[in-house]
C-alpha cells in the first residue's frame, strides 16, 4: 500500500498534502488509528518532504489540523454517546486498551493526553476515554493542541532525515548514508527506551524504580548515538547534508 502511495504523491504536492490530511486525521479517530500503519506512512512522507517535494511547513499545518480535528471528534463521540459505548460491541475486543487509557488518564490527566500521542498503543483512544470520563474541555484542549502541535514534525522527522539524503552516495562516499543510518537507529533506539522510561514513570508515579536495562541501555544507547553524530560532523558530505536540511525546514 505504501510503495502505491508514493507513486501517487510524488505527481502532485496538493494530493500528497490532501493524502496527509487523510492519514493523520484518520490515525487519531478513536479505533480507526489502530488499523492505519502511521508511522509507515508519516515516514513515507517525510521522505517527500526530505527530498523538496513538500514543503515541510505546509506538511506540519495540515498535519495539526488534521490531528486536532480527529482528536477533538473522538473526544466529542465519548462525551456525547459515552453511556452508549459503555455497551458498544465494537469496543468489547479493546477493553483491556481502555482500561490503560483510563488509568492513565485518571492518574495524570492533562499530562496523559500530551504524552498518550506520543506514547503509541493508547493514542488513538485516549481523547474518546477523556471524553467518556467528562474530562473538562479547559483541561483537554491545551494538552491536546500542544501535542497535536508537535507531534507531526516529530514523526514527519526520520522521514526527513533520509529523504534529504538520497543521491548522497553517488558522490562517491559511501560511508555517510551508513552512518546516518547507524544514528537513526540510535535515535530510534533512545526514542524506545525514553518511550518505555516514561511509561514507566507514568504507571508508577516515578522514575526511581525504574528497570536497570532501561537505565544502562539509555546510557549505551546515548553514548553510541553521540560516537557516530561525531563521526557525521567531521565527514566531507556534512556540509552537503546540512545545506539540505536547513533548505527543508527554511
Amino acid at each position: 500500500m505504501t510503495e502505491w502511495l508514493n507513486s501517487i504523491m510524488t505527481h502532485s504536492s496538493e494530493l500528497a498534502l490532501a493524502i496527509l490530511f487523510i492519514i493523520v486525521l484518520a490515525e487519531s479517530i478513536a479505533l480507526l488509528g489502530l488499523l492505519i500503519p502511521g508511522t509507515v506512512l508519516m515516514f513515507s512522507m517525510g521522505a517527500l518532504v526530505g527530498n523538496g517535494q513538500i514543503e515541510f511547513w505546509a506538511a506540519c499545518a495540515i498535519g495539526f489540523i488534521a490531528a486536532l480535528l480527529g482528536d477533538g471528534l473522538s473526544y466529542a463521540l465519548g462525551r456525547r454517546y459515552r453511556r452508549q459505548l459503555q455497551r458498544a460491541q465494537i469496543l468489547r475486543p479493546h477493553q483491556r486498551l481502555l482500561l490503560q487509557a483510563r488509568l492513565v488518564l485518571r492518574q495524570h490527566g492533562p499530562l496523559g493526553i500530551f504524552a498518550g500521542r506520543f506514547l503509541g498503543p493508547t493514542r488513538p483512544v485516549l481523547p474518546l476515554v477523556a471524553g467518556m470520563l467528562s474530562m473538562p474541555s479547559r483541561r483537554f484542549w491545551p494538552a491536546c493542541t500542544l501535542a497535536s502541535l508537535l507531534w507531526t514534525p516529530c514523526f514527519l522527522m526520520p522521514g526527513i532525515l533520509a529523504g534529504a539524503a538520497i543521491g548522497l552516495a553517488s558522490h562517491g562516499v559511501f560511508s555517510f548514508p551508513i552512518l546516518l543510518l547507524l544514528g537513526a537507529i540510535s535515535l530510534a533506539l533512545i526514542g524506545w527506551l525514553g518511550t518505555q522510561a516514561i511509561r514507566h514513570g507514568l504507571q508508577q508515579r516515578g522514575l526511581a524504580a525504574m528497570p536497570a536495562h532501561l537505565s544502562w541501555g539509555s546510557g549505551v544507547s546515548m553514548l553510541a548515538c553521540g560516537v557516530v553524530t561525531w563521526q557525521i560532523a567531521i565527514h566531507p558530505l556534512a556540509p552537503t547534508y546540512g545545506s539540505r536540511i536547513w533548505q527543508v525546514l527554511t
